[in-house]
């Protein structure tokens, strides 16, 4: 799909979104045309209603949590791509309950870390709860119930030591301040997703990231926090100046859409998704059991961002899930 197809068909998708939702949320609306346009499919308000109510009830089935609303209708999205919906909304319950005996505490935060545990496994828990603790004594002000989605992400591969984990985030962290990238839970979300290429530190990594920033700089982007997470999947999609040509060249092209007018922070989001998402289609970037979908990672960050204020000001400083 070139970049005229794809805005053809976002905008069309948006509109349906628009007419659904009545407009009232800017981001979300984004964010569901985005992921109906590149899983090439056509947004329906009547089957997404049909998985809200299954959501919201009360019955024994229900999510043993209040979703905020835009954390519902993502969740409704994920559910509409199950071949057995109930079955996976029971594995979420199941999850979020291993959690819970590993002593996280009830929210939204703990579904969506549900959304990424390995089928009902306390170890997996285990080592997130290790890796939560580890990093809660590395950075005890920022390491807080948002980072939960993360630490689960984080701790898939069973060879994986959460202490050094958390030392090398700690590092990527210190070092990226050191290079201009400002402090908050937005810099911290890189610094852990930089650790799935391996838990060690690699400075060359860290380098490219860095580049990257500075390039979409050079090229008249305005790279903001909210944006820091992606930068962490350029890299790791060893993003190189012909996909950066495409970036761009997408970017400047959503940039003349009215839709984006008041989300022009939103727009280089769409762009890298759209971009990388191509790319992976085509060929395997990287070989690392702990990222089995970069466009899990894509969603894990959304979601996350989701519980929380965006428009007009921005993301706030609590720090985007998978088909």
């Amino acid at each position: 799909m070139n970049d005229e197809q794809f805005i053809e068909k976002f905008l069309d998708n948006y509109n349906r979104i628009f007419n659904y939702t009545g407009g009232h949320d800017l981001q979300l609306m984004l964010s569901l045309a985005c992921k109906y346009t590149l899983a090439k499919r056509q947004f329906s308000g009547v089957a997404l209603e049909k998985v809200l109510e299954q959501i919201q009830s009360n019955g024994e089935k229900a999510l043993p949590v209040q979703l905020e609303s835009k954390t519902s209708y993502k969740l409704a999205y994920h559910l509409l791509g199950q071949e057995d919906m109930n079955k996976e909304v029971q594995r979420i319950i199941a999850n979020d309950a291993t959690l819970g005996t590993v002593k996280f505490k009830k929210s939204a935060h703990r579904i969506i870390g549900a959304l990424f545990l390995q089928q009902n496994d306390l170890e997996h828990a285990q080592r997130a709860r290790s890796l939560f603790d580890e990093m809660n004594r590395n950075q005890r002000i920022l390491t807080t119930k948002e980072d939960l989605p993360y630490v689960v992400f984080l701790t898939r591969n069973p060879n994986e030591q959460p202490k050094n984990q958390a030392d090398t985030i700690m590092l990527y962290y210190s070092t990226l301040r050191k290079n201009h990238l400002t402090m908050g839970n937005h810099l911290q979300a890189l610094a852990q997703i930089l650790t799935l290429y391996s838990s060690n530190y690699n400075k060359l990594l860290l380098e490219y990231v860095v580049k990257l920033r500075e390039e979409l700089i050079e090229r008249g982007v305005k790279v903001k926090k909210l944006h820091y997470p992606y930068l962490g999947v350029l890299a790791l999609a060893a993003t190189d100046e012909s996909k950066m040509d495409d970036i761009i060249s997408l970017y400047n092209h959503l940039m003349k859409e009215k839709i984006f007018r008041n989300a022009k922070d939103y727009t280089l989001i769409v762009a890298i998704q759209k971009v990388v998402q191509d790319v992976l289609k085509v060929q395997d970037l990287i070989d690392i059991t702990s990222l089995t979908n970069i466009v899990g990672l894509f969603d894990l960050v959304e979601f996350v961002f989701d519980i929380g204020p965006f428009f007009p000001s921005g993301i706030s400083d609590v720090f985007d899930f998978f088909n």
